[in-house]
Formats: structure tokens, sequence, C-alpha cells
């Protein structure tokens, strides 16, 4: 490692653990670097790159997609939702939590965002989980464990900045990512159902008649075209992912607005201010670590990566073993949209030079990135549901480590075998 990116990375790490925000540490650091490197003639360059960062016509999809959810939570459609969720899954044994892992299922097609799922189900499921006897921390780590779905299920806003920072087409990743998915989900499931019978956990009654399962299925159908509406249009070449957002969005709008009249016009002021200072917040992100991750380029990184693990002679497995374990230790300690635009590019081109297939290993990183959102120091979605549960860290931490296990599990399946990510794509035609 030269002194100039030692210099860069140092700063950045420093001032990251100072407080500074993450947008701020990444311009800063490259400031210092240009102070240290004597280069300001970059300097132009730099603001030239963090605007050209944020001016992607791709990235547009990200505020609307933002905007579709939140008015799909202010219109409260999430209770219709669970009660489908309850109708399809709730038969089985250790049904409520298997309900749980249904609806972020479902959630994550018209959300894609992990903390999306909990604000909007934690607060439902938690407490009847308690109710039915559940432990608290248990509800609560099966709530922070099925949130990791939403960003794999399309529409997911992690693969739209993956796709944007890294030149690869958003509808053939949201294509590869839907399968691995959905494979978290089954795989949650048969760990509940195993520990359903250890347990002795209970089903949930209600009534599944042809007549009442006709009725719930009315009552969700609506909400439930959402993602089919996205993902045909967009697998279909229809739309692109920018005007799928836009049509997520009208189409949240009407069914909140006019047909289920669920929030008036009035309301919508604050879901627009909500969805523009997030949207707003990723944007600033993206443009800074669009001129951190050029000035790492300059510095040659991705071809010291991938000069360095083609030198380990590993081979396949062995080489995707070395990118999972450093996405993994990065994923615990900064959340997975910063990790994707530091490093995604970066990590990418040193991926396509060790022989893996770019579109396979962005689907590998998204999942293995997710699964840092359970584990801490940083942990946002544990830290989200121990704070709706109250239940204690070390509880929940108790709890949570089967489902990490195999989340796992589901993270060396997807890696092993990347026809489960390429087959969908391949037979889109992407």
């Amino acid at each position: 490692m030269t002194p100039s990116l030692s210099v860069l990375i140092a700063s950045f790490l420093a001032l990251l653990i100072l407080g500074l925000p993450v947008a701020w540490s990444m311009i800063a650091a490259v400031l210092v670097w240009t102070v240290f490197t004597d280069n300001f003639y970059v300097l132009p360059v730099v603001a030239e790159r963090v605007f050209q960062g944020m001016d992607s016509f791709v990235l547009m999809a990200v505020p609307l997609f933002i905007l579709a959810g939140e008015l799909i939570n202010a219109g409260r459609i999430t209770e219709r939702l669970v009660t489908f969720a309850n109708a399809v899954f709730g038969w089985m044994r250790g049904g409520l939590a298997q309900v749980n892992v249904g609806a972020s299922i479902l959630f994550a097609g018209i959300t894609g965002v992990a903390l999306g799922d909990i604000a909007a189900l934690g607060r439902i499921f938690i407490p009847a989980m308690v109710k039915q006897g559940y432990s608290s921390a248990y509800a609560a780590a099966v709530t922070a464990s099925s949130s990791i779905i939403g960003p794999m299920v399309p529409p997911s806003l992690v693969a739209v900045i993956y796709g944007s920072m890294t030149d690869l087409s958003i509808g053939a990743l949201m294509a590869a990512t839907l399968l691995p998915g959905l494979l978290i989900g089954v795989i949650q499931m048969g760990l509940i159902a195993f520990q359903a019978r250890r347990q002795n956990f209970p089903s949930v009654q209600m009534d599944r008649r042809p007549r009442a399962m006709v009725s719930v299925t009315g009552k969700a159908i609506l909400p439930l075209m959402l993602p089919v509406i996205i993902l045909v249009g967009m697998l279909g070449g229809l739309m692109t992912p920018t005007e799928a957002g836009a049509v997520a969005a009208l189409y949240a709008a009407l069914i909140s607005l006019v047909i289920y009249r669920a929030i008036r016009i009035r309301d919508l002021w604050p879901v627009f201010g909500r969805s523009a200072l997030f949207s707003g917040q990723l944007l600033i992100i993206v443009g800074c670590g669009a001129a951190f991750s050029w000035v790492m380029g300059m510095e040659n990184v991705p071809r010291l990566i991938g000069g360095q693990i083609e030198g380990l002679g590993l081979g396949y497995f062995g080489t995707m073993l070395i990118f999972n374990a450093v996405l993994l230790v990065l994923g615990m300690v900064i959340d997975p949209t910063t990790v994707i635009i530091l490093f995604g590019p970066l990590l990418s081109t040193a991926a396509m030079h060790a022989g893996i297939d770019p579109l396979h290993f962005g689907v590998v990183a998204i999942l293995n990135l997710n699964v840092g959102l359970l584990t801490p120091p940083l942990g946002v979605c544990l830290f989200a549901a121990e704070r709706l549960a109250g239940c204690g860290l070390v509880p929940l931490l108790r709890e949570i480590l089967p489902f990490l296990l195999v989340s796992l599990v589901t993270l060396a399946i997807v890696a092993g075998f990347p026809g489960l990510s390429l087959w969908l794509p391949n037979l889109m035609g992407f």
C-alpha cells in the first residue's frame, strides 16, 4: 500500500470514528489526500465527480421507490398484507413466526428496504407474537432476520445503487437477486418449523374456508399487484428502473388516496418530506462516494486487490471465500449502501479479474452485506428490532444466532452455485 493510499484510508476511518457523517468523511479524506499528494489540480475534477455521481437517470429511481414505500406505509396497507400472510402461512406450527417471514417477503416486493420492513411489520408482529406466548427476544430475532429479505426481492434500492455504481443492468441484477431472496425466506421458514416442533409453538387460528380466503385475497390483491407491475415492467423490458419507480409511486398514491382513501391530500406533505430527506441523504453519500472511489481508482486499488488475490492461486471457491470474508467484515462496521458506494466498483472489478461473473458477484455482495445488518457493532436491523421489543441485546443475540447461521448457509449456497443467481437473468435474455 502506497503512503498516499494509507493517508486516504486512515483519514476516512479516523473521521468516521470521530463521528463525522459518512459523506463528509469521504470528501474530507479526499481533500486530505489532495494536500498530502500536492495534487491540487484535481480539486475541480473532484467537484465534477461529486455532481456526476448524483447526475444519473438510473438513480432517479431511488427517491421514487422511497416515495412509493412511504405512501404504502401512510396508507396503512400493511395490515392487509399481514392478514393475507396469516391466511397463507399461519396454518403451520409456529404460524405467527412463519407469517412474519411471509409478510416480509410480500412487503419486500413493495419497499425493498430492510429498515422499512422492521418499521412497518415490527410494530405489528412483535407485540402479537409476545401475546401468543413467544419471548420478546425471539419475536425480535424473527423480525430482524426476515427484514434482510427486503433488499433482495425486487424492487431493491440496494440493487439500484449497486447497478448504478458498477454499470450493471439493474433489471438483470433484480432478476438475479429474486431467487436468492426467496431462498432466504424458505430456509428461515424451515428453521422456524424445526424450532416449532421442539418448542411447541402454536399455529394461527383463523377461518380458511374458500369464501374467507377469497375475501382476504381480494382485500390484499391491489397492494400485491405493485411488485408484479414492477417486475413485469422491468424484466419484460417495458420500463426502465426510473420509470418503474414512477409507476410504483403513482400506483401507491392511487390505491392509498383514491381507492382505499386511507390518507388525504394534506397528509402527503409529511410523506413527501420524509421521502425527500431520505433521498437527499442517500444521494449525497452517492456523490461523495463517487469522488472517493475515483481517487481509489487513481491509486490503482482494483488492480492491487485483484493482483493480490490472483497471486494466492486459490481458484474460484477460494477467491470467492476471500471476497466474502472481506465483505462480511465491511458489512459489520459500515452500512451496505456506503460499502457499495465505496468499494462496489473496486471489488467488482477485482472479482472480474479473478474470473467471477460480475452479475453473480453483485448478488453475493448484496446478500453478504445484508447479513451485516444483523451483526454488531453496526447491526442496524438488530438494534432497531431490539428497540421495538425492549428485550435486551444479550437475549436477542442468543435468539438470532440460529438465524445468522442459516443466513450464512444461504450465502454459501448462493456463492457456490452461480446458476441460482444467473438462471433467471439468462432466461429473461439479459
